[in-house]
């Protein structure tokens, strides 16, 4: 029993002493960690500081220190998720250092944890009840609450504490800004800055209320001192974009120099001064030279995001649209959350007229940055191409809400409020744009429109003469004048001012078309056939030229002499013969020999496979005739890609992918054709039948019996009163 029992004690003893030992090694490895992780903290290795300080809380996970160490190398790194967890793990375990509680009342407070950053401060203030620096963390933390007045108090308080406290002044300045006192806010600045004209911070928060206020000129002594006193390269680099912006290219060149001369190791560096002095190539309009910098950065660093964009932009500025598409899309790659990457391909789709995918493009922005207003300005300008004048409103008084009286927003919205017809209420916007931009091209031609719309001839009259003082081509106001001649019984008059421009200027295929459809109006069948075949000349993507050519040869019973003159025309000028082969294509349809058209659409797109008028038109054949539908879609896409606001070109692509059974595909682009032509019968009878097909029946019977009430007589029209008595019954 004795011997038993004796065991039984030196086993215990034992446990206890390898307890014992086990403790002292594990203290011991946490020293070591902290130790290492110390070190390589100095040396600027974060990530493997990281790795030591995780294994010291793994060796004593009630370490207030370790954690506390974990937590600023994790802000360091800029994990701010990791950082916050851990700084409140070590004020938990390190309660009486009313510093750490301060501190982490700041984490939260970034992290928006408005009510979980005053439960710290308070805590802080209960340790410490004079700190100022918790105060200011109250105040914050209050201000964040909406509690406006309790905050104020705590603020002004963390001021009344230490006047000389340039912390607690910033935070009351940033305080008043917020709320819009902005004299209040200066003179805290002002104050802060006498205590030490030369505080980083409140420089800059000086400069960046400067900014704000349209005061860019007193932002710049305030630059400079924060260059002086930090010496970072982040901050050469905000002084340079000041320049930049400031027009003060050469300035900015110097600096930017200075730098792209530093640690070429530095990639950020690097890169930064490279893409910046690519910019000012740019500017000066040396793009080959800003090429040339931006391939250096693309070279070593082929995923950097801003050298894609900037990129994309050389190539648009360029009009090579391909290889900005390239690139905008390499950017959004890389980094698919990245605003102005989506910002980039957006434009770049915008440059193509892919105006489905560019809105898209900008909506994306949107949800990538909310603050982005130059997106929703672009969604209101494309909006109204689209022909969605609502859409367009809508997005130009978010725009306007977000930046009060910005000009380019209210432009878009008095023109969007033209096209509704709602001069009421577009007549303000448009004669205050005018008053404050009398020399804007832009802003005299919507008071021309304006007056224009509510009778005032006269005055419409001078608006629009204003525009050509200012843009002698201007071709918005030679058509407003030219409409203007025919409505006041003065075709003498339009037709001197167009042939006036035409003598200047007789390449430009839309001034053309503009005076082919002035001599229909006349009657003056010679020149109306002399400018159209010139457009498809020049042009042979015109559209609306080739529809009014056949509807004139029509209108005179000469489509099989026009059709044999163009056949010779193909023959004997081979640079003509894509428009010359698509106007024979146009009359063979019109004649309704659809197989010889399409023979002769075929031939067209062997020549020239991005013929956009003939793709749309053999795919058209295809949908009807019983083609090959994959074809079809792609010629229609084809279409699409060049011809993007075309109405006709958008009905084709609709009803081909009707007839492949996507109905659904269907609808945006037959509604696009109804939006843009909104008084074409066929246009609202597809709209229709692609409702109809998706079981949006309510939709269809709308669609369709518009349709009706346009043309009763349509070729459709007994289909079209088929499918209403079906969806009725």
């Amino acid at each position: 029993m004795n011997r038993t029992r004796a065991a039984v004690i030196l086993t215990m003893l034992g446990c206890l002493a390898a307890t014992a030992g086990c403790g002292q090694d594990r203290e011991t490895a946490k020293r070591e960690h902290l130790r290492r992780g110390d070190e390589t903290v100095a040396q600027e290795k974060y990530t493997e500081a990281v790795i030591h300080y995780q294994n010291a809380v793994q060796n004593d996970p009630q370490s207030g220190e370790a954690r506390l160490k974990l937590a600023e190398t994790y802000e360091r790194l800029g994990d701010s998720r990791k950082a916050l967890a851990e700084y409140i793990r070590a004020a938990d375990l390190l309660p009486e250092r009313a510093d750490l509680q301060v501190k982490v009342a700041e984490v939260l407070l970034r992290a928006r944890r408005f009510e979980d950053a005053k439960a710290r401060a308070d805590r802080a203030l209960a340790l410490a009840p004079g700190s100022v620096e918790a105060q200011i963390a109250k105040g914050n933390a209050l201000a964040g609450l909406k509690s406006v007045d309790l905050a104020a108090a705590e603020l002004e308080g963390a001021v009344h504490a230490d006047p000389t406290s340039i912390p607690a002044r910033l935070a009351l300045a940033n305080f008043y800004w917020n709320l819009g006192r902005l004299p209040a806010a200066e003179r805290e600045l002002q104050t802060a800055l006498e205590v030490d004209p030369q505080d980083v911070s409140a420089n800059r928060m000086r400069s960046m209320i400067s900014l704000a206020t349209n005061r860019a000129s007193d932002a710049e002594p305030h630059l400079k001192t924060i260059v002086e006193v930090s010496r970072r390269n982040s901050d050469r680099f905000v002084l340079a974009d000041y320049y930049f912006s400031a027009g003060r290219s050469a300035e900015a060149k110097t600096l930017l120099q200075e730098l792209a001369k530093t640690d070429s190791a530095d990639a950020q560096v690097f890169a930064g001064a490279r893409i910046r002095l690519s910019a000012i190539e740019a500017r000066g309009g040396d793009t080959a030279g800003a090429r040339r910098l931006i391939d250096e950065v693309l070279q070593k660093q082929p995923a950097n995001i801003d050298a894609l964009v900037a990129s994309a932009d050389l190539f648009l500025r360029d009009k090579k649209h391909d290889e900005a598409l390239a690139h905008a899309v390499a950017a959004v790659k890389a980094a698919p959350r990245s605003a102005p990457a989506r910002h980039a391909l957006a434009t770049v789709q915008s440059a193509r007229e892919l105006w489905d995918e560019s809105i898209a493009a900008y909506h994306e922005v949107l949800k990538l940055d909310p603050g982005a207003n130059a997106a929703r300005l672009e969604l209101a300008r494309l909006s109204l191409i689209k022909g969605k004048p609502d859409d367009a409103i809508q997005f130009a008084r978010d725009a306007l809400k977000a930046e009060p009286g910005l000009a380019e927003a209210t432009m878009i919205l008095a023109r969007a409020l033209l096209v509704k017809g709602d001069t009421r209420s577009a007549e303000p916007l448009v004669k205050q744009l005018a008053r404050e931009f009398p020399k804007s091209v832009s802003a005299q031609t919507e008071l021309g429109q304006l007056y224009a719309q509510t009778g005032n001839v006269k005055s419409a009259r001078g608006a629009f003469e204003q525009v050509l003082a200012i843009d002698p081509s201007n071709l918005e106001a030679i058509s407003g004048l030219t409409a203007l001649d025919l409505k006041t019984r003065d075709p003498a008059g339009a037709r001197a001012r167009v042939e006036a421009r035409l003598a200047a200027n007789g390449n430009d295929p839309r001034l053309l078309l503009l005076a082919s459809r002035m001599y229909i109006v006349l009657g003056d069948a010679a020149a109306t056939e002399r400018s159209l075949r010139k457009v498809i000349e020049i042009d042979p993507a015109q559209l609306d030229a080739y529809a009014l050519l056949g509807q004139f040869y029509a209108s005179r019973r000469r489509l099989d002499e026009a059709r044999a003159e163009f056949e010779t025309i193909a023959k004997l000028r081979p640079a003509s013969a894509v428009g010359a082969q698509t106007v024979v294509g146009v009359i063979l349809q019109m004649q309704n020999r659809q197989a010889e058209a399409q023979t002769r659409y075929e031939m067209v797109l062997a020549t020239d496979p991005r013929a956009a008028v003939a793709a749309n038109n053999l795919a058209w054949i295809y949908a009807e005739s019983g083609g090959n539908l994959d074809v079809a879609l792609g010629l229609a896409q084809t279409a699409k890609s060049q011809l993007a606001n075309d109405p006709q070109v958008a009905n084709t692509l609709g009803w081909v992918y009707y007839k492949k059974g996507l109905a659904s595909l269907a609808v945006p682009h037959l509604r696009e054709s109804v939006d843009r032509s909104p008084t074409n019968a066929r246009y609202r009878y597809h709209l229709g039948l692609a409702y109809a097909k998706i079981g949006e029946t309510e939709e269809a019977r709308k669609a369709l019996e518009q349709a009706l009430v346009l043309d009763p007589t349509f070729d459709g029209s007994s289909d079209a009163r088929r499918v209403l008595a079906n969806l009725k019954g």
